[in-house]
């Protein structure tokens, strides 16, 4: 994709991500465990301190950020070679552009030495994403079932992995 820059965000990031990461939530409330609504009324210091505890990477094309994905890694001996890909998100208009792969390849790069293993959970009917995943090398290990709830309806997810 022409002009397609993935960086780490930093808290000057911190409308901007916000303001995708909600249209994501509003729009797509099956594809995360967290509400729209209960996220909408965080303060902004919260929003930054979300960036500071992970690394978030942003995707910009022609300087508008189009796409978010970040590395979760939990502390201690007993889980810390394990991370996460939470929070991927990329905007309608810039998807089917390599843009999801790009902020999985930053993600992965970002792991490496820090984690032996990256997990991840997404919805078991998002068959693109469950697709992207695969072509990046995570395989499914198991199902989630009734893992989340939008509206009262069960949302089953599919948990995948991959080596780093």
């Amino acid at each position: 994709m022409p002009d397609l820059l993935v960086r780490p965000l930093a808290a000057a990031d911190v409308e901007a991500y916000r303001a995708l990461r909600l249209q994501g939530l509003r729009d797509n409330p099956h594809a995360f465990g967290a509400d729209g609504d209960e996220e909408a009324a965080w303060p902004i210091v919260d929003w930054v301190a979300r960036l500071q505890r992970r690394f978030t990477f942003g995707a910009f094309v022609e300087g508008r950020l189009v796409g978010t994905a970040a590395l979760s890694v939990e502390p201690g001996r007993k889980q810390g070679h394990r991370g996460s890909l939470v929070g991927m998100y990329v905007a309608p208009a810039a998807r089917g552009r390599r843009v999801g792969r790009a902020l999985i390849a930053a993600v992965l790069e970002r792991a490496k030495g820090r984690v032996e293993t990256l997990e991840l959970s997404v919805a078991i009917a998002n068959a693109p994403a469950i697709a992207l995943y695969l072509a990046c090398g995570f395989r499914p290990y198991a199902i989630d079932a009734d893992a989340i709830r939008v509206d009262g309806v069960p949302v089953d997810d599919v948990l995948m992995r991959r080596a780093v």
